[in-house]
């Protein structure tokens, strides 16, 4: 199925549900439980105060939350559908992790369920397998006590101006060699470029500093150890709101995207309830509440956020169109080799 015929699917679809039922009938005829698996913080709780009242309004369903790290909602999924299901209706994961679920046959295709608000999607985000929620890009995050000019390139980190001043985080390894793949004339599946060029970076005198997470990045800006990173621009963002001196510059490469997804599972006990789920994540209001509260933009074309908001997290139409996406495929297949160069050469 094309995309084109697969949005015109869905938006009849959910005409068609519009004309057969009424409200009433609906609520009477649905609702129930519907087992998320997602993350804990700020996201659960924009969940639970905002998404589960609409839920429960237009549905009567009722979310129960599995909180937990993406390592461990993985196993979980691929034991359920080992076993024979019965984990969690809808899964929340990163684009990257989101890929391996659908890899394995995990996930149940957005054609086959009723998310009127799917059509409103970005084009460079539509996939056949899960939503994508909310999304930002890699960006060069500087700065700006530091550095008088803002970089206008990932390749701007491999000059002298920020010799020995540049750090990376360590759960971000797969976008950094994509990054330094392209800085260096390489593309989306060529690692062996990123490589040579984080080599060479490395054996500079003084090379970047890898540091165990984003908020020791943050740590880090705020001790002046370092003068850019690699960063998602709602990063930025957050770390700006929270007083410290840092922007955001887009790469002239393109930025690269990440999207934070959520899908129904194969396995769902209640596939009207988390495709209830998936739409009300989608609805341009909720897009709007989880982008103020956490930095990462709406996925939809029918969410406008604010002009000072634009500014300082958002990207231009002409900047979303020059996303470089991974390829997932390329990603999960170099997976373990990325993980060993990565451990114990460059970290070494």
């Amino acid at each position: 199925m094309t995309m084109t015929s697969r949005r015109a699917f869905l938006t009849g679809t959910a005409a068609m549900g519009a004309t057969l039922a009424t409200p009433g009938l609906l609520r009477a005829q649905s609702g129930g439980r519907v087992v998320v698996g997602t993350w804990g913080g700020d996201y659960a709780r924009l969940l639970t105060e905002d998404v589960q009242p609409v839920l429960a309004n237009a549905g009567g369903y009722r979310m129960v939350l599995d909180t937990g790290g993406a390592t461990a909602r993985k196993t979980k999924l691929i034991t359920a559908a080992r076993v024979g299901g019965g984990a969690m209706d809808v899964a929340c994961l990163s684009d990257t992790d989101m890929y391996q679920m659908y890899a394995q046959d995990i996930l149940t295709p957005v054609a086959e369920l009723d998310i009127p608000n799917y059509a409103n999607v970005f084009d460079t985000f539509v996939n056949d397998y899960s939503i994508p929620h909310i999304y930002s890009g890699m960006v060069i995050v500087y700065d700006t006590t530091q550095v008088s000019t803002p970089p206008t390139s990932y390749a701007d980190l491999w000059t002298e101006e920020y010799r020995g001043a540049v750090g990376f985080s360590d759960i971000l390894f797969n976008p950094v060699l994509l990054a330094a793949s392209l800085a260096h004339g390489g593309g989306a599946t060529d690692f062996d470029t990123a490589k040579d060029a984080l080599m060479e970076l490395k054996n500079a005198a003084g090379g970047p500093k890898v540091y165990p997470s984003n908020e020791a990045i943050a740590n880090a800006f705020e001790a002046k150890e370092i003068k850019a990173t690699l960063m998602w621009k709602a990063r930025a963002y957050q770390w700006s709101q929270a007083g410290l001196s840092v922007a955001a510059a887009t790469p002239s490469e393109g930025a690269i995207p990440v999207t934070f997804n959520a899908a129904t599972t194969r396995f769902t006990q209640n596939k009207p309830g988390s495709a209830a789920v998936l739409n009300t994540m989608l609805d341009p209001e909720m897009q709007l509440v989880f982008a103020k509260a956490m930095g990462y933009l709406p996925t939809v074309s029918n969410a406008e956020i604010s002009d000072d908001m634009h500014e300082t997290l958002g990207f231009t139409d002409a900047e979303r169109e020059a996303f470089v996406h991974p390829n997932y495929g390329y990603v999960a297949e170099q997976l373990s080799d990325t993980l060993t160069w990565w451990n114990q050469s460059f970290k070494a």
